[in-house]
């Protein structure tokens, strides 16, 4: 089983390890709720160096990037990022991705642990017929943290960065954290302010001990893939191999905001134009149920709020949101029920429980800081 550089680090924690896409990782130190309320009330640092990151470099990678993602990489100006998809010629999504741009002619992918090697594989034969671009897998050498929450900024402030506090949602800053060169990212998948880490391997330990520890003052705690779970679906971002695989497409996702057809040929283009002329058969949805429960991944939508009655969907994410005290979850469904406010149930081990489509996100933060 792979193991990320900060494994021993986990461990001394007392982290409770788990497989998680092949890899041994945190699924929790203190609990989940209390590393959950850690990072929605102060901070909370996490060790996502399980998922892969591929840099594309040359006068070619601009071009590149526009074939084989579905976002509009030529409206990022050096220093920006943007969520992208790779997906194949049917329209599947093999991937959905953060692209970053730290300076001309230079891009990092940031992608998902299952899909490193399958999206590496991709991305080299992608390229065998593009001039002018460098692939190369940074996975081993380049860890990732996340540091996030509302005192996310003023620890990094105090460590010395105090560039980030110019740092816009989606922006880059190439600056120095306790004296490493890193590339600091103000992006994440909690919904908080927060900031993703990208630095050298062999300086992992240290920093991240360094920053639990003088961070400790502003309430940050280490964080697991639980809590990581929880936060994410209260936003209603997507998990790959739940809600979204080469099976479903962006459109049914809900993610058309981020296919960009006008900028001409992609991979996918085709199939995802046909498929929204044809029509939508399903739509992915987020929804509360009406009534003390749980709902899981797989359980069953059903149509009515009837025991027995028609499956119209599944589940693909679900929990109870520690901040609503409620079931909440994503599933796939008719468009015609796709609409906020529209009623279905979920069969919860053979208990039809009621249902709501809501707008998402489920968690609104309060303050939007600039």
């Amino acid at each position: 089983m792979n193991r990320t550089p900060l494994f021993a680090e986990h461990a001394a924690l007392g982290a409770k390890l788990v497989d998680f896409a092949g890899w041994e990782m945190p699924i929790q130190y203190s609990g989940v709720v209390d590393e959950y309320q850690a990072v929605r009330t102060a901070a909370g640092l996490f060790d996502v160096s399980h998922m892969g990151r591929i840099n594309v470099t040359g006068s070619g990678a601009l071009s590149f990037l526009q074939r084989v993602t579905v976002n509009n990489v030529a409206k990022l100006a050096p220093l920006d990022s943007h969520y992208s998809m790779v997906c194949n010629e049917r329209g599947g999504i093999m991937d959905d991705v953060f692209l970053y741009h730290p300076k001309p002619q230079d891009f990092l992918l940031c992608v998902n642990a299952s899909n490193r090697e399958k999206i590496l594989a991709w991305l080299l034969k992608q390229a065998a017929s593009a001039p002018s671009v460098t692939i190369v897998d940074r996975s081993v050498e380049l860890v990732q943290l996340a540091l996030q929450g509302p005192a996310s900024r003023s620890i990094l402030v105090e460590l010395g960065v105090a560039e980030v506090a110019s740092v816009k949602p989606r922006h880059c800053l190439e600056g120095t954290l306790l004296g490493v060169p890193s590339l600091i990212t103000r992006t994440g998948y909690t919904g908080e302010l927060g900031y993703e880490l990208y630095l050298p391997a062999d300086r992992a330990p240290r920093i991240w001990t360094e920053l639990l520890g003088r961070g400790r003052a502003a309430g940050l705690k280490p964080v697991g893939l639980g809590a990581r779970d929880l936060l994410r679906l209260e936003m209603a971002y997507l998990l790959y191999g739940n809600d979204i695989t080469e099976e479903t497409t962006p459109l049914e996702s809900g993610m058309d905001w981020i296919v960009a057809f006008h900028k001409g040929q992609f991979v996918g283009r085709e199939a995802l134009l046909s498929q929204k002329d044809r029509g939508l058969v399903r739509r992915l949805v987020a929804f509360e149920l009406l009534q003390k429960a749980v709902p899981r991944h797989g359980f069953k939508v059903l149509a009515n709020g009837q025991s027995g009655g028609e499956v119209i969907g599944e589940v693909t994410s679900g929990n109870l949101s520690p901040l609503l005290q409620k079931g909440i979850g994503l599933g796939y469904v008719p468009p015609a029920l796709a609409a906020p406010g529209s009623s279905m149930a979920i069969d919860i081990r053979g208990r039809p429980v009621p249902a709501v489509v809501v707008k998402p996100p489920f968690y609104k933060r309060k303050s939007r800081e600039g």
